[in-house]
């Protein structure tokens, strides 16, 4: 069975990158992006090994901030990072995403 994991990555002010997954007890850093992808795959990997049947207890939503008239922010899914403009390639990926997302949802709750 394939599981999905969200993974955060984070730049510190110091240039470091952090990341972690959210609902897990997994963390992990580096001094570049794709080190600390390396590093956090890593880290999965070995808690996930020892810990089979852990799942994270965390919800990703994105917040979407619209400075129109008094403005206002609005909690929408993960899809919504692909954009409004609706090319062919966009819509096949916001399948995917919308895809990814409810299966997120599946193991989050």
């Amino acid at each position: 069975m394939t599981m999905l994991y969200p993974i955060v990555l984070e730049t510190e002010e110091d240039g470091a990158v952090s990341a972690y997954v959210p609902g897990l007890p997994v963390y992990a850093a580096a001094d570049t992006h794709a080190k600390a992808e390396r590093a956090i795959r890593a880290v999965l990997k070995a808690f996930l090994r020892e810990h089979p049947a852990s799942k994270p207890d965390a919800r990703v939503r994105v917040a979407r901030f619209s400075d129109a008239g008094p403005g206002s922010v609005e909690i929408v899914g993960v899809a919504a990072l692909l954009g409004a403009e609706r090319t062919a390639a966009k819509a096949r990926a916001s399948a995917v995403a919308l895809v990814v997302q409810e299966q997120v949802e599946r193991v989050l709750h």
